[in-house]
């Protein structure tokens, strides 16, 4: 086996390694993407005849399938590579959960409701650290 066949094997194996590496990196990124925003992954597959493959360069395709934070299934498409996030072919977009905002704040000496601006307590006195 000449020199130039073992190269062409080498290269090929190599290639072969670094595709199934970027693999997992894809799922897990994905997964991440998912999780951060409340929802359950079910299933990521790599797709790579997806919707919009034709042009694309550098770029994987997948199929998921995931809750999102509703309790909704959502099947959709997405696209990956190693330089770029996360974009979404279809289906609804993951919203950031809502700011947890507390309406009331009770004093610790008495229960009394307070404003969030009100330093001390009006019924009590007792000093607050709502600020």
């Amino acid at each position: 086996m000449n020199y130039s066949a073992k190269f062409l094997v080498i290269a090929i194996l190599v290639g072969l390694a670094i595709r199934i590496v970027m693999h997992f990196v894809d799922k897990s990124r994905i997964k991440e993407e998912i999780e951060s925003k409340g929802g359950r992954v079910l299933s990521i597959s790599w797709n790579p005849f997806a919707r919009g493959w034709f042009f694309e360069k550098n770029e994987r395709h997948y199929e998921v399938s995931y809750i999102d934070r509703s309790g909704q299934t959502v099947s959709t498409t997405c696209k990956t590579s190693l330089f770029t996030g996360i974009y979404w072919a279809e289906g609804p977009q993951l919203e950031q959960p809502p700011p947890r905002i507390i309406s009331q704040h009770r004093c610790s000496g008495c229960g009394f409701t307070l404003s969030a601006e009100w330093r001390a307590c009006p019924n009590c006195g007792k000093t607050t650290n709502l600020a």
